[in-house]
């Protein structure tokens, strides 16, 4: 981290650039989270970590932690990296993180750089439900971080479609234009971005906003298999049928902005490392001309999985006409069931947003970090998806 900037200054500490030297992360068993606290690991041997998790009913959250070592690295490395990783038992939905105050406070006597990473991702809670991790969980980590006297930057994880239902190109200093929500999750992220927003007239802040985040441009390896990959398996199950084919509601010429996990680590890094960074939002997408259709996506994905690409109706053909009868079919076949389950994706097939990464590139394009391009890895992300389901 950079000393000249961790000065203090009117009694606060000043942003810097860098990765700190104690850091407290949390969502570091989450798929996004583990690739972070992986790349501190490997490449920032000074840094030592904190991280927040939560226990189960089958394992504590040192088990946990232990687990996700081993899996993530060799043995003998697995071994090294846990003597610089403090596991805390908490639990980022209640009152102060669900942290013993004890720990708490020696922790606040040391943290320097906070990275907020945690959220619940699903889209189909109640509302208050998902505030309780997203919004609340922002709000008790920001109380957290208010106490480090040390703290020389705030790195927080959102999402791109605290966009809503807006269309067309969302920029990266817009949050709340008034625009409705499809779930809770882009909801309470935006409350949650709202809160960071205000915290970060105090302190120093950075929001990144990656959009559909996917498996390894590389390799296609994944941790999970939730959300975009839902969806995936979605078409395959539905739309396989030889007697009834049911229609998609899609726009074909809707851009689906997927980015792989590497190249969101990547350009984490790269804004972390960058001073111009502290103070901003970025949108850790695609971004205008690299991105996929809907139509281009479901070609590639019809053609691996030998079913048949369905034909498209609109949005508002679908909820005339398709969605009274799928809401009220009691018997049919198992599609009708998988139809209304993901129904909850289905306004991404016709958003139509585009993220604008101006800021954004500005930075990683001196840095050398570059999205690459769907075309070039989204049979990957299949292949690897089809060997690990196929071996479950």
């Amino acid at each position: 981290m950079n000393e000249d900037m961790a000065a203090t200054q009117g009694g606060k500490v000043a942003g810097a650039t860098g990765v700190g030297e104690s850091v407290f992360l949390t969502g570091a068993t989450g798929f996004l989270g583990s690739e972070i606290m992986k790349r501190i690991l490997e490449e920032h041997p000074r840094s030592k970590l904190a991280l927040l998790v939560r226990s189960t009913a089958r394992e504590t959250a040192r088990e946990r932690v232990d687990k996700l070592l081993t899996r993530m690295f060799a043995q003998g490395d697995a071994t090294r990296y846990a003597e610089r990783v403090e596991v805390v038992e908490g639990d980022i939905s209640l009152r102060g993180a669900g942290m013993d105050s004890e720990r708490s406070a020696k922790l606040a006597g040391r943290v320097d750089h906070v990275i907020h990473c945690a959220a619940s991702v699903r889209f189909d809670l109640a509302l208050d439900v998902a505030r309780r991790d997203n919004t609340e969980g922002t709000r008790n980590i920001l109380h957290f971080a208010e106490r480090l006297p040390r703290l020389a930057r705030f790195d927080y994880i959102g999402t791109a479609f605290v966009a809503g239902d807006r269309r067309g190109v969302i920029r990266e200093d817009e949050l709340d234009v008034g625009q409705r929500f499809s779930n809770s999750y882009e909801q309470t992220k935006m409350e949650a971005e709202k809160l960071v927003r205000s915290f970060a007239e105090r302190y120093p802040t950075v929001i990144y906003r990656p959009s559909i985040v996917v498996g390894s441009s590389k390799t296609g390896e994944t941790t999970t298999f939730q959300g975009f990959y839902q969806a995936l398996s979605f078409y395959r199950r539905i739309f396989a049928g030889k007697i009834v084919h049911l229609p998609l509601p899609a726009d074909p010429n809707t851009p689906i902005d997927l980015v792989p996990v590497d190249y969101v680590v990547d350009a984490l890094f790269a804004l972390i490392a960058s001073e111009k960074s502290l103070g901003g939002c970025f949108h850790l997408a695609s971004g205008p001309g690299a991105t996929c259709t809907a139509d281009e996506l479901l070609k590639l994905l019809a053609e691996f999985t030998g079913v048949k690409q369905p034909p498209y109706i609109s949005k508002q053909t679908y909820e005339r006409l398709v969605r009274p009868v799928v809401s009220r079919a009691l018997f049919w076949d198992k599609r009708i069931n998988m139809a209304r389950k993901a129904e909850i994706y289905m306004p991404y097939a016709w958003s139509n947003l585009v993220f604008d990464k101006t800021r954004a590139d500005a930075i990683l394009g001196a840095a050398g970090v570059k999205v690459p391009h769907a075309r070039t890895y989204f049979l990957k992300l299949l292949e690897y998806q089809a060997k690990a389901t196929k071996a479950a």
